[in-house]
């Protein structure tokens, strides 16, 4: 990776959130949490797959320069439910990588939030430790509480989620494969899994920097 004076100070950050039916829960609890960042040189790119009128009519509520909303034509998905989920969103994600005006990227799911030191802790330990990309963990969240924390070192399959990374825009080339179902892989593992075979620089922080909410992911 080639540093510039843009990678390490100040630089833009660009939150990705793709999105589809969640209606207000996108604002009240991702966009919301994006926008309570403690590091505030952001732009926050929400990009729906079709999303739902009532979708639309929630984000385009939130009235913050930060906040850009495109709607794409609905991304075409395998019939079967298994291999759908494996690559569910790859469009809006890998339109977000091309439109992004980010030095770095971090994503966020529709219906999850980050911490409000989200950005800050990633960037931080990038910056200082020459990191093209870094993650830390993630809080499990049932309706009853924290029922786990997903974050691990080294890297691999399950070691965290996708929300709970940050890495540089240089490396926006490499994109979610729409056919990772073909090796039996999610899209944004067999993205990262790439990323590991070129050699791009890792690390791994500590901290809960995520909240993952599985009981809202149901594919579409």
């Amino acid at each position: 990776m080639c540093w510039t004076e843009e990678d390490a100070v100040n630089p833009l950050v660009t939150i990705r959130i793709p999105c589809y039916d969640r209606g207000r829960v996108v604002v009240d609890r991702a966009i919301t949490s994006a926008l309570a960042q403690t590091y505030t040189n952001i732009e926050i790119l929400v990009i729906g797959d079709d999303a739902t009128p009532e979708t639309v009519a929630a984000v385009k509520s939130v009235a913050d320069p930060r906040v850009r909303f495109v709607n794409i034509p609905r991304t075409p998905y395998p019939q079967d439910p298994e291999r759908r989920w494996m690559v569910l969103g790859h469009g809006p994600r890998n339109y977000a990588l091309d439109n992004a005006k980010g030095a770095w990227i971090t994503t966020l799911d529709d219906d999850d939030e980050y911490t409000p030191d989200h950005v800050e802790v990633l960037l931080r330990a990038a910056v200082h430790r020459r990191l093209e990309f870094v993650y830390g963990q993630s809080e499990v969240i049932a309706p009853g509480g924290v029922t786990g924390i997903v974050g691990r070192w080294p890297p691999g399959l399950g070691a965290f989620t996708d929300g709970a990374l940050l890495y540089s825009a240089h490396l926006r080339f490499l994109k979610y494969d729409p056919e990772s179902w073909r090796d039996r892989l999610p899209a944004d593992w067999n993205l990262w899994r790439k990323m590991l075979a070129v050699g791009v620089k890792m690390g791994y922080v500590e901290q809960v920097v995520y909240r993952y909410y599985p009981v809202t992911h149901v594919p579409l």
